[in-house]
């Protein structure tokens, strides 16, 4: 309901100061499963840890729920309190539940068990009893009523009495009179000192007593009644042959009991006693987890003075003063629910009531008797009209909410300006009015009859509506919770980000997207809206400017919860996709790397061609950005999906561009990485190589993509021995004469051969033979100025190749390659010639006699360059000049 103030709004969003040591601290421990039993922490750090928790586990559907008790269980009253129990959206069970319920019994002030689906109507009993339940004998509290029933079934309390820090106050007739007995832990005790016994109509009571206390203490229960009946100082002392069994007073107190004696003349006096222990909580969010209350509600015959659990659907004895309930449509509506919701003690603590899309409430006759209510939400509640006089006796009110999404809900009032002013005039302390929806005019106005949002003089601070930008942005604040309206409103905004060129709160608007999507992940339509518009926003001028790196962390982890929460709906892992390709890689990605690995794979299993293009150019796009370290956990994943969907393409008998960038992303992937290489060849790669190979000889994106990666796996010392097959070597030797890429597929065929001939485990047979002659007939035809579109980070693999005891072949395909890369790129690869000594190298084959010439010739020419460079800075020239030629003045420095 209520509004964020402007002076705090999104100040914790735009904080770009680090997260705190605490925070980074609790994540660690959550995230590595550290055992905490062995520690005691303060309840602070107790409540921050279930919530890092909840934020870590909430969005994933198949933690089980032993995860969650194994982690509940480490909190213990003696050392670890907890008093913020948030476990909305968890997959909690009843056990768990009442678990930690009794070991945090005393501890526990807010209890949030919203969307829990494991939890059963158990759960209820276990709120209502465990809560209460007696853990220190000290803070007992006790009531004892003694009812008289006539016959015609008129009931008559004859006297109450209450037991509460040792005192005992006894009510009868209208007389209240007080004891003061000091500090009482024992029951037996405390029931005499309250006077039960002293009534002779209860000896049998008495009895019961005493049977009972024998039987815990370890006493002869088999004792005749005359025996039990001895008592020395109020305490039964009665013989027996065992000692006394040390017990805990505690686990004998009942939270109830119930003595009924017939007197004749159809009267019955009954004695009850109820037993406790005063419970901190004030706030109970049972919100959209209504399945645990009872879909009937049979009529009973209710008191308004019952103080039974039993009656009432909440224990009496819970001092709530907030209570959330959502969605809660018993079956027989026509049983008014609220006189068995709203209990005696809640008449005076509740101070905030929501029944959100609950049943009708009838005339709301109980509502009045809550005397600190101060909020009141009952949203979609159906015919509201009828309840609207018994509403306005409830003076207390600051914020009412008798909103709907529709007429559906019957919220057309009959004379709604009478109806209006009968709340305004009726309720002074009132200062939040929601009336959405409804045919009435207030402040909230969104989609109310008559486009009441578009009056220019409304009486109010702010409005929330659809007719100006501020009126959509402050609809979606106060409708965040509320998934049927938050759907319209966030519907509204996109229309606003589609339509207008220049939105004037983006850093608002994103504020907004973020708080739905965490806190409405299920609802495809809300995520859906939410992503689309975080497209609109993350290229906006704003985002550019003042979005800092927690933000923009938070938006991808935003979108990847909502892709991996929808991964079967194309509609939202497009919008993703579009959004994620606005971030920088690595740095605003890195951290959520695994997951974003995961949720590329859903997208490239996809048959839909667009959001097929868009997750494989994102992964390319994404493994171009990360250094060799991160490329290897990403590659892994990419190197099975890739072959995956290269081998469902060769089976359909189809080439097309998906084929084409799934190669040229295992190329990137390898780049460097040996893990990457070794996972391809493990996967069987070069037989799916073959298999492209023969069904599309003439596609050239493809055949130069695919020979790339080969030649990736060729650079790996270790793997060169699997590339030595005779079936594969003549495939690399028939790409030496491919020309559908210009010399890009023939050079990449060439540095195959060449990296395998350096291997001395090649024998020198009739196949190594042919294939280095063909390689060195295919260099000779290559242009010297030829563009290739590779980048080399190390000359290392090259210079290896320029040794004495490598083929000849294999060093002319290395000199080619460094006299093309210095010329062509000369500002990137001359300074990395001279940064891996490759100049002392050249210098060494220009002089020697045992190379052929062309070899000699191409190391004097890179040579020519790298001094040409030196002296003016740049190879322009030369660029696009073919000629081999060195000038005959030039002379060679030396580099040694």
């Amino acid at each position: 309901m209520a509004t964020m103030d402007d002076s705090k709004r999104g100040a914790q969003l735009w904080d770009n100061s680090p997260d705190s040591l605490l925070k980074t601290c609790l994540r660690y421990v959550v995230r590595e499963g550290l055992d905490l039993r062995p520690v005691s922490l303060p309840r602070e750090i107790c409540d921050l840890l279930i919530h890092v928790y909840r934020e870590t586990h909430v969005n994933d559907s198949e933690l089980a729920s032993e995860s969650l008790q194994k982690f509940m269980s480490q909190f213990r009253a003696n050392n670890s309190r907890v008093c913020v129990a948030k476990f909305a959206d968890l997959s909690i069970s009843d056990e768990t539940l009442e678990s930690f319920l009794e070991e945090h019994s005393k501890s526990i002030i807010h209890l949030d068990v919203s969307n829990c689906p494991h939890l059963t109507g158990q759960a209820l009993t276990h709120i209502n009893t465990a809560l209460t339940r007696v853990v220190d004998p000290r803070r007992l509290r006790r009531t004892v009523r003694v009812i008289e029933e006539g016959p015609c079934h008129e009931c008559r309390v004859l006297y109450t009495k209450h037991y509460a820090n040792g005192v005992i106050t006894t009510t009868r007739d209208n007389c209240t009179v007080d004891e003061n007995v000091g500090l009482i832990t024992d029951d037996y005790s405390l029931t005499q000192a309250m006077g039960i016994f002293d009534d002779p109509d209860f000896s049998d009571f008495k009895a019961r007593k005493i049977r009972e206390l024998n039987g815990i203490r370890g006493y002869d229960w088999r004792l005749s009644d005359e025996a039990m009946a001895v008592e020395c100082n109020g305490v039964p002392a009665v013989a027996t042959n065992r000692s006394p069994i040390p017990v805990n007073e505690c686990e004998f107190y009942k939270p109830s009991e119930s003595f009924s004696k017939n007197m004749g003349d159809n009267r019955i006096k009954t004695l009850e006693i109820k037993t406790w222990q005063p419970s901190p909580l004030q706030t109970l969010i049972i919100g959209c987890s209504a399945h645990i209350l009872p879909d009937y509600i049979e009529e009973d015959g209710l008191h308004d003075e019952d103080s039974s659990s039993n009656s009432h659907l909440i224990n009496p004895l819970l001092t709530i003063r907030k209570l959330v309930i959502h969605e809660w449509n018993p079956i027989d509506a026509s049983a008014h629910y609220l006189k068995y919701l709203i209990n005696s003690q809640m008449k005076h603590t509740l101070q905030h009531l929501d029944l959100s899309n609950g049943s009708a409430i009838g005339y709301g006759s109980p509502l009045e008797q809550l005397r600190a209510l101060k909020t009141l939400i009952l949203y979609n509640c159906p015919k509201l009209h009828l309840a609207i006089n018994k509403i306005v006796k409830i003076k207390t009110l600051r914020c009412l909410d008798i909103s709907a999404t529709d007429d559906r809900y019957g919220h057309v009032y009959g004379e709604p300006n009478a109806q209006l002013a009968l709340i305004v005039n009726s309720l002074p302390e009132l200062t939040r009015l929601d009336i959405s929806g409804t045919n009435l005019a207030g402040p909230r106005l969104y989609k109310t009859a008559d486009e009441a949002a578009n009056r220019r003089a409304i009486p109010a601070h702010s409005v929330s509506g659809d007719a100006t930008e501020e009126q959509i942005l402050t609809a979606c604040e106060v409708y965040i919770d509320r998934v049927e309206f938050l759907e319209r409103t966030l519907n509204d905004l996109f229309d606003c980000f589609n339509s207008e060129t220049n939105f004037h709160d983006v850093n608002r608007a994103l504020e907004i997207v973020l708080q739905s999507m965490s806190r409405h992940l299920p609802n495809e339509c809300i995520q859906t809206l939410a992503t689309a518009l975080l497209f609109y926003i993350v290229h906006s001028y704003e985002a550019n400017l003042n979005f800092n790196i927690k933000v923009k962390r938070l938006i991808v982890t935003k979108l990847l919860d909502a892709m991996h929460k929808h991964r079967y709906d194309i509609i939202i892992l497009r919008n993703g996709i579009l959004a994620l390709v606005h971030f920088e890689i690595p740095t605003d990605v890195i951290y959520e790397l695994s997951r974003l690995t995961d949720i590329i794979s859903i997208v490239t299993n996809f048959e839909d061609d667009v959001l097929l293009r868009m997750g494989l150019m994102y992964l390319e796009d994404l493994m171009c950005g990360l250094d060799d370290y991160h490329k290897t956990i990403v590659g892994h994943l990419a190197i099975d999906q890739m072959l995956s969907l290269i081998d469902t393409r060769l089976q359909s008998n189809i080439c097309d561009e998906a084929m084409e960038r799934a190669w040229s992303i295992m190329w990137t992937a390898s780049d460097t990485t040996h893990a990457n290489c070794e996972r391809f060849i493990d996967c069987n790669g070069m037989d799916v190589f073959v298999r492209c190979l023969q069904s599309f000889p003439n596609s050239a994106q493809l055949l130069r993509n695919m020979t790339g990666m080969v030649a990736n796996v060729a650079l790996c010392e270790e793997l060169r021995p699997r590339l030595m097959s005779v079936r594969f070597i003549k495939r690399f030797v028939q790409l030496l004469d491919n020309e559908s890429a210009g010399i890009e597929v023939s050079y990449n065929a060439a540095a195959i051969l060449s990296h395998i001939a350096g291997e001395n485990k090649w024998p020198y047979d009739r196949v190594r033979d042919n294939a280095l002659n063909q390689l060195s007939a295919a260099i000779k035809l290559w242009k010297i100025n030829s563009k290739i579109k590779i980048n080399y980070r190390s000359f290392k693999p090259f210079l290896r190749l320029l040794k004495s005891s490598i083929p000849s072949g294999a060093q002319y395909w290395s000199v080619w390659a460094l006299a093309n890369l210095t010329r062509v790129k000369s500002k990137k690869y001359c300074p990395l010639l001279k940064n891996d000594n490759g100049l002392e190298v050249l210098e060494q084959l220009a002089d020697s006699d045992s190379v052929p010439d062309y070899i000699k010739d191409l190391s004097s020419l890179t040579l020519y360059q790298y001094d040409l460079f030196v002296k003016v800075g740049h190879l322009t020239a030369l660029e696009s000049s073919e000629d081999l030629k060195i000038p005959a003045d030039y002379v060679r420095q030396s580099h040694q």
